[in-house]
This record gives C-alpha cells, sequence and structure tokens, in this order.
C-alpha cells in the first residue's frame, strides 16, 4: 500500500508532498491525530509537524474523534459531504494511522535550519 504524506508550511501557506517507502510509513504507523512527530526520518532534520488529517486506502476521510483503525458508519450532522443541520450515518475512518492509511496530513510546528523549499523541491511540469 502506498502511503502520500502532505506537509502544510503555515509560514508560507505552501503545501509539500512525498509518496512514503514501506518503511517510512511504518515509522508512523500507530500514531494519532493531534499528536506531534519529528521529520528526520523523511531528512528533514530539526522540522517536527503534528498529524492533522488523513485518507483511509478507500479515500474515506479520518476522523479525529473516532477512535482505532478502519471504517466504522458513525451518525454525523457537520463535515465533509453533509447538508447543515441534516443527520446522516456515513462511513469514516478512525484517528490512527496504520498500513491503510493512504494519506497523512500534517502542519509544521517546528522548524529547522534549512527552508522546506530547499529540502523538498518542486516537481517540475512537463506539459
Amino acid at each position: 500500500m502506498e502511503t502520500k504524506i502532505v506537509i502544510s508550511d503555515p509560514k508560507t501557506g505552501k503545501a509539500y508532498s512525498k509518496t512514503l517507502s514501506t518503511d517510512e510509513a511504518l515509522s508512523i504507523s500507530g500514531k494519532k491525530f493531534g499528536e506531534e512527530i519529528t521529520l528526520a526520518f523523511l531528512g528533514l532534520e530539526g522540522y517536527s509537524a503534528i498529524i492533522t488529517g488523513g485518507s483511509y486506502m478507500t479515500g474515506t476521510p479520518m476522523r479525529k474523534e473516532i477512535d482505532g483503525i478502519g471504517l466504522k458508519k458513525v451518525l454525523i450532522k457537520s463535515g465533509v459531504g453533509n447538508k447543515e443541520g441534516v443527520r446522516r450515518r456515513k462511513s469514516v475512518a478512525g484517528n490512527t494511522l496504520s498500513q491503510f492509511t493512504s494519506q497523512v496530513n500534517l502542519k509544521v510546528t517546528k522548524y529547522g535550519e534549512k527552508p522546506l523549499d530547499e529540502l523538498m523541491p518542486a516537481k517540475k511540469d512537463n506539459g
């Protein structure tokens, strides 16, 4: 299973993405929303970030208030794809990262010496 990581920089407003190897994905497995992790495993020395969101392998969004791994059907009244004031039963993923997590969203909280632009260069578009 391929895991993509999206790192948001609140100072610049830019986001950087990278596809993780299996070993890198295993290093963050078991972490929960709101936990702060160091980004040294990505080669970003001195950087740390907080987990702000993610997606399950089916594209289902993860919810902070749902504990555990895997999909659960819950009754929600707000959120993505739901009209305000209407309660609906939706499938959502739990708040714990696992091998089934396809995307992890992070927000930088502590900066290293080098800027992210140097460490994670933008990809050139060939079109």
